[in-house]
């Protein structure tokens, strides 16, 4: 056995030599695993440590302690260590279950868990019952009845009044007027879905679709030995936006003006014209529909704008300082943050602004001068028809009132 200051601590195994001598020196080893209440005995190497040995009278005999020789009295840090144990762990489940028990016990009724008696074995208090007859005449029931109304003869069906005779209609069919001149076609015309072949004389963009397409006929247009819109013949159109980025739409009225001044409004469509370079044919675009040019950018570093406020607004918010509350983690109130949120909605708001111009004016479509287009006329070209000053003349006509 070991003793350490007032505390002693019982040996798992130990080894000696044999027979210490009085006054002798011996060597011996001692394991101590543990404490007398069963846990951890936290000693150091450091510690003054004593051997308690036990007198022998003789050789293999062991002399007991006395009967009244006192017990070490546990300390506070013991019993903390004995109630770690598992011992003491059950000890303390079994006084919780206990002081539980006793407290249901207390506040539960007197008479609770009895089982009440059945209402068969309740019997109650017999007393005398006395039966009487009554004997009566009995009144039969006649309700009231409602007076009937007194019914009336018929009325006579009058006849329907005779229809009225219509009016006589009488229908005419006007003959055409040989002096109008919608009426007749001269020998002058081209008939329906002719080609002409234009060229274009001014640049057109999609960035500003109130710029006309001006241009000129490249090849004569005949029909039955006759010329019907001789190259350099001007034709006038308005362009359009098209769905395909690369393209200038233009579909409604045009007008030609012939070199003596004649003007005459059509309806056509602009188609793209693609000649090979060698003149061995044509392209695989030849003949749709648009004016085909080239796709531009309006500002080269739109994007680059764009991805670097988008960059600078998320590196705000990473650099905004957060606290942990009961309701989880929140911005903290500081001048800095404050700094941080403003800086951040102007880099978001400027984001916005410059994807907005990218999705509206970041690309438009530029058809150069002398582009080589076809107009493909919906309707019947009357030579006879153009007159000097006509599109003056048509514009002059009131417009026909809404009902």
């Amino acid at each position: 056995m070991l003793r350490v200051g007032e505390n002693r601590f019982t040996t798992a195994i130990s080894d000696a030599s044999g027979t210490i001598p009085p006054k002798g020196d011996a060597a011996a080893y001692f394991a101590v695993t543990g404490t007398p209440t069963g846990g951890r005995n936290d000693l150091s190497l450091e510690n003054e440590f004593v051997i308690v040995l036990d007198s022998m009278e003789s050789p293999g005999v062991l002399l007991h302690s006395k009967p009244n020789q006192r017990r070490p009295e546990m300390n506070p840090r013991q019993a903390v260590q004995f109630l770690k144990t598992r011992t003491g762990a059950f000890l303390i489940f079994a006084v919780v279950c206990l002081v539980g028990y006793l407290l249901v016990r207390g506040f539960q009724s007197p008479g609770f868990g009895k089982k009440s008696p059945p209402l068969e074995d309740v019997k109650p208090a017999s007393s005398p019952q006395t039966v009487q007859s009554i004997t009566r005449d009995m009144t039969p029931f006649r309700p009231p009845q409602e007076p009937q109304p007194a019914t009336l003869p018929p009325a006579p069906k009058q006849a329907p009044p005779p229809p009225k005779p219509l009016p006589p209609l009488s229908l005419f069919a006007q003959a055409p007027d040989p002096a109008s001149p919608e009426a007749s076609l001269s020998a002058d015309y081209a008939p329906f879905e002719r080609l002409i072949s234009c060229q274009l004389v001014i640049t057109v963009d999609s960035s500003s679709l109130n710029t006309p397409i001006v241009g000129l006929v490249t090849e004569d247009v005949w029909h039955d030995g006759r010329l019907i819109v001789p190259a350099g013949t001007e034709v006038h159109g308005n362009a359009q936006a098209d769905r395909m980025r690369e393209r200038i739409a233009s579909r409604g009225e045009w007008t030609f003006v012939w070199q003596d001044g004649r003007e005459l409004r059509v309806s056509g469509i602009a188609l793209d014209r693609e000649k090979k370079a060698d003149g061995s044919g044509w392209g695989i675009t030849d003949g749709s529909a648009g004016l085909r040019g080239q796709t531009l950018k309006s500002d080269d570093f739109a994007e680059v704008k764009w991805f670097a406020a988008t960059f600078l607004s998320g590196a705000a918010g990473a650099f905004t300082e957060r606290e942990r509350t009961l309701l989880g983690s929140q911005v903290e109130a500081s001048a800095q943050n404050a700094e941080l949120s403003g800086t951040r909605q102007v880099l978001n708001t400027y984001a916005k602004q410059i994807m907005d111009t990218i999705e509206r004016e970041g690309f438009f479509v530029r058809v150069p001068a002398g582009k080589q287009f076809y107009l493909y006329v919906t309707q019947t070209v009357d030579v006879a028809k153009a007159t000097v000053g006509g599109t003056a003349f048509l514009s002059s006509k009131p417009a026909p009132s809404s009902p």
